[in-house]
């Protein structure tokens, strides 16, 4: 087999990740029928729970087509919960969420029309060790910490409850494969046994002095029925190979193994809770997560080195990082993923089909492309390339045949889809549009509000992985009008930052381990969350615009002709005073602070004017009229005016000049080819 980190830049959320899972998408038409995984399961969805109390529901893809049609959202921030989240699973054959946060809260989420919405809603004010659907979807296990269990139904009725009296805590609980009994892990190391009525069946003791962290089967978490439609139809199928992996063991004929994971870092593999002879797995990692794959063949295990492993250099000891060993059913090992991640692994989770596993170590997500075949020459180089590269588009420059470049390219296709902006090309993400269909669902918040800096601030972010990325930021600058100037999330004068591995590594450093659950967002983070790109850098480089040419329409006459007076010194005003209402800012200050665009508005704010301030931007950026009627009689209507913005290129110098006429503020309706009512 073969397995390496997915090239492309970290994902990161502005929190720790806790927990993962995923699951496959099936349309809605064949919800009912017996669907080709290996067909549906090239697309799907992860849930993520973070250390703010939100919950993440994200588009996932596998397969190597770019023009492949995406939903028009991709990605959900699901709040609710007041403490983070510890435990998110999927219910797939019911398209259910089951997520529980810290203080014993437990919502269950379903999606209707687009939306989603709480099912249910189940607080017993204890902390939950675990949550676990059986595998036909229609029951729930709740075990507690301090010993209750709770086995209810999909709809929310509650089957059968139970206090076990234990010295230890209840580190987990799960399903037989036949769902007619349920298995409870202590920090003890025991393992109780209860059948699916309550009644205790047995009470077993693994371990005298290793605490048990996880149980899992080499089974299916979820029994959904195959269609008997070829595989070949999938995007990502290949032809089978000669070898010894290219007929795997039908590991779903075989008694299922039970897979308990001990506090030591040693796995056993046994084949019922009482065998005398287990297959011990010695990891040598500390802090271990498994799990098995969904065809059972294959046993992922993630953690940190241990100390004794790790030797020292001239310069001091070695850093210590977490890797991921695979083994077989018999308990041999396979093969191991080193990777440069520095912190433990969270969670683990697999996804399509078994072709990609995905890790959380503290508010990084990272994805790893699987092969279980021997890992064949094509590949191997592809993998050599790729990490020599640094882009995709320096694919390009190989002399390759093209057969061969594109599927050099397909190394660097992301499976996690949502449309983060390319760290350094910021400006073109929140300048002009993308290229597919996708919607933007973004968050605005006020971060700021200094007399001496002028007025009320406001961060806009769009929402990722349960998290917030910031992508512009604007600042009031009159005290009458509804007027703002919109500029860069950073709008600090220091030197700019390389915003790749820099920005991830001061994320990781500046998330609190304890993870509050506070969901406020301080200017301070979106400062050094955001990137700075100066004009001069990412820009096209265009000749110095005269500010004549993109002055306000409507300048006031006073200030014209003071302007021109020579007894009077010119002064520059702030950012904050309520003279710049209808002025330009001066060239220096639109470079030094990173300006876009302006938004200024009438004295009753009904109409706005979105004025371009960067040079790469056109002068007319759009216009918005708002109509109500005198006494409400009527619905309230909104014109739009946009034009469409195109990048700009280095042969097309001259921008357009700005046309007071357009925005007239005496003129009630705009040119017909270009409005839009909501």
């Amino acid at each position: 087999m073969y397995a390496a980190v997915e090239h492309g830049p970290v994902l990161c959320s502005d929190s720790n990740i806790l927990c993962l899972s995923w699951k496959g998408r099936v349309p809605k038409s064949e919800k009912e029928k017996p669907v080709c995984r290996r067909r549906y399961y090239e697309e799907g969805w992860l849930a993520t729970g973070n250390g703010r109390g939100v919950v993440g529901v994200t588009f996932t893809s596998s397969h190597c087509r770019r023009d492949r049609s995406t939903p028009q959202r991709i990605n959900f921030n699901l709040r609710g919960h007041n403490s983070e989240v510890v435990l998110v699973r999927w219910n797939e054959p019911y398209q259910k969420l089951a997520t529980c946060d810290a203080d014993g809260g437990i919502f269950v989420w379903i999606q209707y029309e687009g939306r989603w919405s709480v099912e249910l809603v189940n607080d017993r004010g204890a902390q939950v060790s675990d949550f676990t659907w059986s595998h036909d979807g229609t029951q729930a296990l709740i075990s507690y910490r301090d010993g209750f269990v709770l086995v209810g139904s999909v709809s929310g009725q509650r089957h059968w409850s139970s206090e076990i009296n234990l010295e230890s805590q209840i580190t987990c609980g799960i399903w037989t494969p036949d769902d007619q009994q349920v298995l409870f892990g202590t920090a003890d190391g025991q393992v109780i046994v209860m059948d699916c009525h309550g009644r205790m069946l047995a009470h077993v003791l693994l371990h005298e002095s290793d605490g048990i962290l996880s149980m899992s089967w080499n089974y299916p978490i979820f029994l959904v029925e195959d269609s008997s439609e070829s595989d070949t139809d999938s995007d990502d199928y290949s032809p089978p190979q000669d070898g010894p992996a290219a007929h795997p063991i039908p590991v779903q004929n075989m008694k299922p193994l039970l897979t308990v994971s001990f506090s030591s870092g040693d796995i056993s593999l046994m084949n019922s809770y009482d065998d005398l002879s287990p297959t011990v797995i010695r990891s040598g990692l500390k802090e271990v997560v498994a799990q098995w794959c969904t065809q059972g063949d294959l046993l992922a295990v993630a953690g940190m080195e241990r100390q004794t492993q790790l030797g020292e250099l001239p310069n001091g000891p070695l850093l210590k990082s977490a890797m991921v060993k695979f083994y077989n059913v018999r308990g041999e090992h396979i093969f191991t993923l080193d990777t440069l991640v520095q912190r433990p692994i969270i969670s683990i989770c697999w996804g399509h089909r078994d072709s990609r596993l995905l890790m959380a170590s503290g508010p990084a997500l990272y994805v790893v492309r699987v092969e279980h075949r021997v890992s064949s020459l094509q590949l191997l180089c592809q993998q050599a390339i790729a990490s020599a590269l640094r882009e995709d588009k320096d694919a390009s420059k190989l002399t390759l045949p093209p057969r061969l470049c594109s599927y050099l390219s397909t190394a660097f296709i992301p499976t996690i889809k949502p449309p983060i902006p390319d760290p350094s090309n910021m400006r073109d993400f929140v300048s002009y549009p993308s290229a597919g269909n996708e919607r933007l669902h973004c968050t605005m918040k006020r971060t700021e509000d200094d007399p001496e800096v002028g007025g009320p601030c406001y961060t806009l972010y769009l929402e990722y992985l349960g998290g917030l990325v910031p992508i512009l930021k604007g600042r009031r600058v009159s005290k009458l009008r509804p007027e703002f100037v919109i500029m860069d999330p950073r709008t600090d004068t220091k030197s700019d930052e390389i915003y790749g591995n820099s920005l991830v590594s001061t994320m990781i450093d500046s998330c609190n381990c304890s993870d509050s659950s506070d969901i406020e967002l301080s200017d301070d983070w979106a400062a050094k969350k955001s990137p700075k790109i100066s004009r001069a850098s990412k820009s096209p480089k265009l000749p110095r615009i005269s500010i004549e040419a993109r002055k306000s329409p409507k300048l006031p006459r006073a200030a014209q002709e003071i302007s021109r007076s020579p007894r009077l010194p010119m002064r520059k005003p702030s950012i904050g005073s309520p003279s710049l209402t209808r002025r330009e800012f001066p060239f220096e200050d639109i470079t030094q602070h990173n300006y876009l665009a302006q938004v200024t508005s009438n004295i009753w704010g009904t109409k706005f004017k979105i004025v371009g301030l960067a040079a790469f931007l056109p002068t007319n950026l759009g216009a918005v009229i708002y109509k109500t009627s005198l006494l409400h009689l009527q619905p309230r209507q909104m014109t739009i005016y946009l034009p469409e913005v195109r990048k700009i290129s280095m042969d097309y110098i001259n921008l357009p000049v700005f046309n007071p006429n357009v925005f007239s503020e005496d003129e009630d309706d705009l040119p017909g080819d270009a409005v839009r009512q909501d």
